[in-house]
């Protein structure tokens, strides 16, 4: 059991397939509605927690799809607009630095 969910907290974890065939994690850090469509930032997932605050994060587009069963789902497609990118980034940050605001 992680340390995320002793404390109560669910990990949203998304599993990508690289170039090469590898499986990569990535943790869902929060989600933002823009022009809208809703996009996901993400950073690669690891169990242990990390002493650097700063971690290379990617954003991607959220598809709503409808799984074999007919249940609603999501696909996560990166976003290949770096302007577009930069400016969710943006978002995410100023949303970011105003809940750290509000927890203090």
């Amino acid at each position: 059991m992680t340390d995320n969910e002793m404390n109560g907290m669910e990990v949203d974890v998304v599993d990508f397939e690289d170039e090469d065939g590898n499986m990569i994690s990535f943790e869902v850090i929060d989600y933002v509605f823009y022009n809208g469509e809703e996009y996901a930032l993400m950073t690669e997932y690891t169990e242990e927690e990390t002493e650097n605050d700063r971690q290379e994060c990617i954003v991607c587009k959220v598809i709503p799809e409808k799984d074999e069963n007919g249940e609603d789902s999501e696909s996560f497609e990166p976003v290949d607009d770096e302007e577009l990118a930069q400016s969710l980034v943006d978002i995410f940050n100023t949303k970011l630095a105003e809940e750290g605001k509000e927890d203090e």
